[in-house]
């Protein structure tokens, strides 16, 4: 529950509030304290995403707001999965590395790729430590709610 209080606490600031009061509006102060939950936001240059695993429902949702204000819901189940990828830069043999990246290949054939690592060219604080830490561990959250979702 900790680390979603700090994804909270970092879509509290000014340039990202507006993707803050979209998940409430949609999902209730719920996806920030739930641990049915799993967030991570993703700031491109064209919007500000964030993903939203729901382990109950079995399913991902992206919620994006663009620029000009737009705000588009998409939910995929996530039975509809093929496979993901994890991509890996500087991997370790000793520590702990976290993924840069991850590839989700759909049934359909589309794919859908994200990589938390764009925010911190939008943004200067995910370019700290104590940011890009805590964002590398709630990616890795993403990822291990989204394969118990998919591998039962």
């Amino acid at each position: 529950m900790k680390l979603s209080i700090e994804l909270k606490e970092r879509l509290n600031s000014s340039s990202q509030e507006n993707l803050r009061q979209a998940a409430v509006l949609e999902f209730t102060e719920e996806v920030f304290e739930s641990d049915n939950f799993r967030s991570l936001e993703v700031l491109t240059p064209d919007e500000q995403q964030l993903y939203i695993v729901n382990r109950n429902d079995r399913t991902l949702t992206i919620l994006a707001i663009s620029k000009d204000m737009a705000v588009t819901k998409e939910t995929l189940f996530t039975q509809r999965i093929i496979s993901m990828k994890e991509w890996f830069v500087d991997y370790s043999m000793s520590d702990n590395t976290p993924p840069r990246k991850l590839e989700v290949e759909l049934m359909g054939g589309r794919t859908l790729l994200i990589e938390p690592g764009l925010s911190s060219s939008q943004e200067r604080n995910y370019k700290k430590p104590e940011f890009s830490n805590q964002v590398n561990e709630d990616f890795e959250r993403l990822i291990a709610a989204l394969k118990n979702t998919v591998i039962l």
